[in-house]
């Protein structure tokens, strides 16, 4: 899948080892990952599912982009009318992700 970045770069999304390796990173593993993108609330009352999406969108644009990026600019470089598309494309394309709902996460998609 192409997308186009807000800095005009066009980077074609590929499932990579190193996709793997990043959506492994999540704080607590891929069932944590699960669990937030479900929008469970925490202790705090807040949940944590905007948290899930810009992890994922880090994860799609950081392993297929050609110089190393942070979270912050990886995130920044999405244009907001593809998050949805990369979302899909993560939960369609990862195996680790079967267990994720499209509609789990999309609470607060624009």
């Amino acid at each position: 899948m192409e997308i186009e970045l807000k800095n005009g770069e066009k980077i074609i999304l590929e499932v990579t080892p190193l996709l793997l390796e990043y959506i492994e990173d999540y704080k607590g593993g891929i069932k944590q990952l699960e669990k937030d993108a479900k929008g469970e609330k925490d202790e705090s009352g807040c949940t944590k599912t905007a948290y899930v999406t810009n992890h994922l969108l880090y994860c799609a644009i950081a392993s297929n982009y050609d110089e190393l990026l942070t979270y912050r600019q990886a995130v920044r470089l999405v244009k907001l009318e593809d998050v949805e598309k990369i979302i899909d494309f993560m939960v369609e394309n990862v195996s680790e992700l079967k267990e994720i709902k499209k509609s789990n996460i999309a609470t607060h998609r624009i």
